[in-house]
């Protein structure tokens, strides 16, 4: 590990940066209303990609198009434990990621789980791949997801399924770090080890967020709180990518029997003694390595 990055762990121990995940629901859930309630759409402008705003469901839409025309798309799902509306600075980082691999995207506001379950996010991301497909084929779609953004990327398919939608399926799947919830007695343990090198997210906060994501609905399918679970027919192939030192990467193992299981490609990217969604991060040598490594992926996974 290079200095620059042992001393961002040190500085985010130092300002217990977990803490404000040690919380319990209604405490999580007041919190992220404040949050958002201070977080504003961006307003970008580029000089190669135009920037709109599209609703789709009620629910807003940022497209950026290449004025030098594409057809290829990255649906890029932005997490926040379910609970937090991206941030400016997420956008921006969309944009860049947009002008490096020179794919169009959509980012979309989804429903929160502050207001709703779980099963309201999945609907609409669902209608916004649809949109996409007025656009671009299927062949020429990626599902870029960050987190619990991850979660939901892959979980597309699987919800996919659940409808029996007839959609085609997207080319690939990237998801960085997926937020799922904490299956069985295994997982928790090797969540529990995690824990004591994770500078970011509590284990505890993924005990929490099976009630934030139901919001009181008994109903939840069981995938869209352990994806774990879901049924991956036919998934194309999926990109993971995890640090190794956070505590999501205790569901890593259950995902590549999910993979096996379901006859699904997959590669399992592990950056060494790095943390959570470190790829969207480059702030060191070895998290500036995970982006280029990102971007690669992005600009070759299509079918």
């Amino acid at each position: 590990m290079t200095l620059k990055y042992r001393i961002l762990k040190k500085v985010m121990l130092a300002i217990n940066f977990r803490s404000r995940f040690d919380k319990d629901e209604a405490e999580m859930i007041a919190f992220a209303k404040k949050l958002n309630a201070k977080t504003k759409v961006p307003a970008l402008t580029d000089k190669e990609i135009e920037v709109n705003k599209i609703y789709v469901d009620g629910a807003l839409v940022l497209k950026f198009t290449h004025k030098k025309k594409t057809d290829r798309a990255n649906l890029f799902i932005i997490g926040g434990g379910m609970i937090k509306s991206p941030r400016p600075d997420s956008i921006r980082k969309a944009l860049k990621i947009a002008k490096e691999t020179g794919l169009d995207m959509y980012i979309p506001y989804y429903p929160l789980c502050t207001d709703y379950p779980i099963t309201e996010p999945y609907k609409m991301i669902y209608a916004t791949y649809e949109k996409m497909l007025e656009e671009y084929t299927a062949e020429n779609i990626s599902v870029l997801g960050t987190s619990s953004g991850g979660n939901i990327a892959l979980g597309l398919i699987a919800y996919m399924n659940d409808i029996k939608s007839s959609l085609p399926k997207p080319a690939s799947i990237i998801p960085i770090s997926p937020g799922t919830c904490v299956m069985n007695d295994e997982e928790w343990k090797r969540m529990q080890t995690l824990d004591k090198v994770d500078v970011l997210i509590p284990a505890k906060f993924m005990k929490t967020a099976e009630g934030i994501m139901r919001h009181g609905d008994d109903s939840v399918p069981d995938y869209m709180i352990w994806l774990q679970k879901g049924d991956f027919t036919d998934c194309p192939k999926v990109y993971f990518m995890y640090g190794s030192d956070e505590t999501l990467y205790a569901c890593a193992p259950s995902f590549e029997e999910a993979m096996k299981k379901y006859g699904v490609e997959y590669e399992m990217i592990v950056g060494e003694g790095l943390f959570h969604c470190y790829p969207v991060f480059p702030i060191t040598k070895e998290s500036k390595a995970g982006w280029e490594q990102m971007i690669h992926i992005m600009k070759n996974c299509y079918r």
